[in-house]
């Protein structure tokens, strides 16, 4: 399924947006696998999706859980926080999410400055808005 999303990532020269595709044919971890794990195989698994997508002009891959393929888990190397006005929620560490430290310290400076976190099954239907829809 083609889906663009728009993210933001933050540079020393401002903020800029990144275009992912939505995958839900291919997997990047299954439960019982290394995903929860610092493997090289774990970047290994997306090279044929996030190549591509490239192709098609997105940034990079947002992968789908792999039993319901409706959940967001993951962009091919790096976590995914959805923002909505004070909330800041990521998916929810079920074996197939790295649980590192680059997600444990947004997590802590989200709380520190105020805002509230929630970790749980974001769905793919849900609406998410951009940083100008905010």
């Amino acid at each position: 399924m083609e889906c663009m999303m728009f993210s933001y990532l933050i540079f020393q020269e401002g903020v800029a947006p990144i275009h992912l595709l939505v995958e839900n044919e291919l997997h990047r971890a299954t439960p019982g696998g290394t995903g929860g794990v610092k493997t090289i195989g774990n970047y290994a698994a997306v090279l044929k999706a996030q190549s591509a997508a490239k192709a098609k002009g997105y940034s990079d891959v947002l992968y789908l859980d792999c039993v319901k393929k409706q959940y967001l888990e993951e962009v091919s190397s790096c976590n995914i926080f959805v923002v909505k006005g004070n909330v800041i929620s990521t998916p929810e560490i079920r074996g197939t999410i790295l649980p590192g430290i680059t997600r444990k310290s947004i997590i802590d400076v989200a709380r520190s400055q105020g805002f509230q976190t929630s970790r749980y099954g974001c769905k793919q239907a849900e609406p998410i808005t951009t940083l100008e829809d905010s």
